[in-house]
Order: C-alpha cells, then sequence, then structure tokens
C-alpha cells in the first residue's frame, strides 16, 4: 500500500514567526473570541483575560467587541496601563454600545478608589454628553458630581445633583445624593 507524500513544513524564522502573529487573527472570531473570554473570566482566570483581550484590542480591526473592552476594564490589574487604554480606545461603535458605558462606569468607580478626581471629572463629563443609554447613568453622573465636589467646585456639583434628580433616579442613587449634599451645605 503505497503512503501519500506529506509535504514538506520546514518553514524558516520568518514565516514561523508570521505563522504564530497571523494564524491567531484569523481563527478569532467576535462571538466565540467573546464567549472564550467570558468562560475564563467566569472561571476567575482574569489574568488570561486580561491579557487575551488586551491583544484582541491591539488589533487591527477598526471594530471592536466592546463586550471585549468591559472584559479588559474588568480584569486589568495595572491601574497605568488602564487609564493609557481606556484614554485611547475609541472603535466607533463603541459610544453606542452600553456595555461600553459599563465599562467606563467601573472605570471611573476605580477612579474613584485611587482618588483621581480629574478623571472622574473628565469621563463624567463624557458619560453626561454621550452615555444615557447606560443604566449606570446616574451612578456615573453621581461619580462625576463628587468629583467635582473633590475639586472644590460646588456650583457644578449642584448643577449635576440636580440633573440627577430629573432623571427619576433609584432610591438607592436618591440616599446617596442626598448625603453627598449634607457635604456641601
Amino acid at each position: 500500500m503505497d503512503h501519500p507524500t506529506l509535504p514538506n513544513y520546514n518553514l524558516t524564522l520568518s514565516q514561523s514567526f508570521f505563522c504564530f502573529l497571523f494564524v491567531p487573527t484569523l481563527l478569532w472570531s467576535e462571538s466565540s473570541g467573546f464567549s472564550l473570554l467570558y468562560t475564563e473570566f467566569k472561571k476567575g482566570n482574569y489574568s488570561l483575560v486580561s491579557k487575551q483581550s488586551l491583544q484582541y484590542l491591539n488589533g487591527r480591526e477598526p471594530e471592536k467587541d466592546p463586550r471585549i473592552f468591559f472584559l479588559y476594564v474588568s480584569t486589568e490589574e495595572n491601574w497605568s496601563n488602564l487609564k493609557l487604554r481606556v484614554g485611547k480606545e475609541v472603535s466607533p461603535n463603541f459610544r453606542s454600545s452600553v456595555h461600553y458605558w459599563n465599562a467606563i462606569y467601573l472605570f471611573m468607580e476605580r477612579a474613584l478608589v485611587f482618588g483621581e478626581s480629574d478623571l472622574l471629572v473628565e469621563w463624567g463629563k463624557e458619560f453626561q454628553k454621550s452615555g444615557k443609554q447606560s443604566p449606570k447613568y446616574n451612578d456615573a453622573l453621581l461619580l462625576y458630581g463628587f468629583g467635582l465636589l473633590d475639586l472644590k467646585n460646588d456650583s457644578e456639583a449642584k448643577k449635576i445633583f440636580s440633573e440627577i434628580e430629573s432623571n427619576s433616579p433609584s432610591k438607592q442613587i436618591l440616599s446617596q445624593l442626598e448625603e453627598m449634599k449634607t457635604v456641601t451645605k
């Protein structure tokens, strides 16, 4: 019985490097990529999710999956790296996505923890301008108002608090708002 002749797969170093970089990109599809990353996220493999989602976000595709951006923001441990990525991520489809605005809200929460009120104000303005469709809109405005208070801009903070009140906020937001208002008196 004759055996078929196998092709010669001896690749040069540059060909091997090309395959190493290019083939995973071909195999990556948005839906399966997100599903795989989300599965790893649920397993608690945050380092892997952070690394893989960053690799995806650094890819050349102009339209990116905002859910993967959310996973990146959720798992990136290095605050400096996160600030850089959030500041430059401008995929055309992101601003219309609830997932993007949820990621920005999560970023704002971390900015609060790190005491970076200037970032609360910067991203609060963006949220106010373009993130109205997000369920976290009033929450983000509350953080924005807190950032303004912390930067001693009480008059602007009061305007933000008034906007929150006009948006039919939840009882929890109202309670937090009342607490913040007592600070400004």
